[in-house]
């Protein structure tokens, strides 16, 4: 009983803290690793809350205390010309660490989670490359 007591309590604290957009970027960086040269100091917010979902269908897939690793924000020059990347509103996450008989579901609980407003594509599987790319898809 007092353990959900507790729960409770930490509950409303968390549901009536105010969470600013620099709060809800600094827990992405927490909640991750980034690769070097990452730079996501001007994703928009969207992508932030985002990349909080991917985390937390990689944590179901591979238990709370893994830390995926962002790849690509808006920081390397050979993206597409037209990247959602340059625009702030893409990110990429490792998966080639995510054991192979796993990363098939873990692929699909990310699109699912994320829904219709973003793009989930698994791009060079197989390769040192292997990553999730995260895009937003704002509507028309």
């Amino acid at each position: 009983m007092q353990k959900f007591i507790l729960f409770l309590l930490l509950l409303c604290t968390f549901v009536n803290a105010e969470w600013g957009q620099k709060d809800v970027h600094r827990l992405l960086l927490k909640r991750t690793n980034q690769k070097d040269g990452v730079y996501t100091a001007k994703l928009e917010p969207v992508m932030d809350t985002a990349g909080l979902v991917v985390v937390a269908e990689y944590h179901k897939a591979m238990g709370d205390s893994y830390r995926p690793t962002i790849t690509s924000a808006n920081d390397f020059s050979w993206h597409g010309r037209f990247s959602k990347h340059y625009l702030n509103l893409a990110l990429d996450f490792r998966i080639r660490d995510v054991p192979f008989h796993k990363r098939s579901e873990l692929v699909l609980a990310i699109k699912k989670a994320l829904g219709e407003r973003f793009l989930v594509l698994w791009e060079d599987a197989g390769t040192l490359n292997e990553h999730l790319h995260i895009e937003f898809r704002p509507s028309e």
